[in-house]
């Protein structure tokens, strides 16, 4: 039985080692940093045996998700230091001083937020911490939600399939360019940035076209909303740079216009796909690979802003897919389909035309050449 301490004493945070996954019904689930105060020897035995508080610091680096879940327990999340996006039932920016209140069984998760994301501390006022017994964490994911309340549903596949596409573009060629130091040279920069403003501009085209062609209530609302987070954008990101030089590339016009064209000739839960369950998606993942890179530039906010709130723009189109009642989704993931394709076909030639252009750098042209051999379009 460990003794009452006599001395002061000091627990550095360093000091409370990191549980950085859990896993749940046998799915392994990210975490960021939990440091639960009852895994330092000290705290433990500092903190009161009888109706004790549990507390935990959490930790999420700018861009890491933790998911949506819920817990049988109230659990109250005081931020410490830093920001983040929460995700579930309250979708809202928390600073400093801000503190989240989470009865049991409500759903709640956070995305770390730019520059640096988050220090937290998680407190449940009950008999032991949330993940206190690793072997048996009181946590409850979405995706088992979503198994023990009808994944079977068309819009459930849907989403499933999903996972495999956005696994597929995380690998795309651009993004391995990027991590081997193809936007280290100040001209691959320079041309990237041209080449992603054509999609930013066309982007833009496609949130407005889906709005002025809504034509059903509920549908009308969620792309006017869409619209309203997103409109002008692209302007703020040219304005941002002195050096933006007009690019005109075929293929690259041909592709990033495809999205707006689509608008006026698929119907309206085929457009909530294409915008948010494809195109919003696919920014995720295409501002984790990028923001890093472009944070000590001058087109840095529109970057940090992205990295945090596309997350936001998925959850919306989601949850709005599972308020329907759809018997025949072919429509649906054919448009998931093409779109998936076109996005790895807008990438693809952001990379060609940057590294054409420029030179790249010797990896940056061995990884194009290795990945030629290789087709984009989508095979899952």
């Amino acid at each position: 039985m460990l003794q009452e301490m006599s001395d002061v004493t000091l627990v550095r945070r360093d000091d409370i080692p990191s549980m950085r996954t859990v896993v749940v019904d046998g799915v392994e689930h990210w975490l960021g940093h939990v440091k639960d105060f009852t895994k330092n020897a000290p705290l433990t035995q500092f903190l009161p045996k009888d109706n004790r508080i549990s507390m935990a610091w959490v930790r999420l680096e700018a861009g890491e998700r933790l998911d949506a879940h819920i817990h049988p327990v109230e659990s109250m999340i005081v931020m410490c230091e830093g920001g983040a996006r929460t995700l579930g039932d309250v979708r809202e920016t928390m600073n400093a001083g801000d503190i989240l209140l989470v009865p049991p069984g409500k759903l709640h998760g956070f995305i770390g937020m730019p520059p640096s994301g988050f220090w937290g501390l998680s407190i449940q006022f009950d008999s032991r911490g949330l993940y206190e017994d690793i072997a048996d964490p009181w946590a409850t994911f979405t995706d088992e939600l979503e198994q023990q309340n009808g994944a079977g549903s068309v819009v459930e596949q849907l989403l499933l399939k999903n996972e495999e596409y956005m696994e597929r573009f995380d690998k795309h060629r651009l993004f391995a360019m990027v991590r081997n130091g193809l936007l280290s040279d100040a001209a691959a920069k320079r041309r990237f940035l041209d080449c992603f403003q054509v999609w930013s501009n066309y982007f833009q085209k496609m949130v407005l076209m889906r709005a002025v062609t809504a034509r059903q209530k509920g549908f009308d609302d969620l792309a006017w909303q869409h619209l309203y987070e997103e409109l002008g954008h692209n302007q703020s990101l040219a304005k941002s740079r002195d050096d933006l030089q007009t690019v005109f590339d075929p293929l690259l016009e041909a592709t990033c216009s495809w999205f707006a064209s689509k608008m006026e000739h698929i119907g309206e839960a085929e457009k909530v796909v294409l915008s948010h369950v494809v195109v919003e998606a696919s920014a995720t993942y295409f501002y984790k690979h990028v923001q890093p890179i472009l944070a000590q530039t001058d087109v840095k906010d529109h970057f940090d802003v992205h990295s945090v709130v596309d997350e936001d723009h998925v959850e919306m189109g989601y949850a709005f897919l599972r308020t329907l009642s759809i018997e025949d989704g072919h429509s649906l993931f054919e448009i998931q389909h093409q779109g998936w394709a076109m996005l790895m076909a807008v990438m693809a030639r952001i990379a060609d035309l940057t590294v054409h252009h420029t030179g790249g750098g010797p990896e940056a042209s061995a990884e194009k050449d290795r990945s030629d051999a290789v087709a984009d379009a989508v095979a899952v």
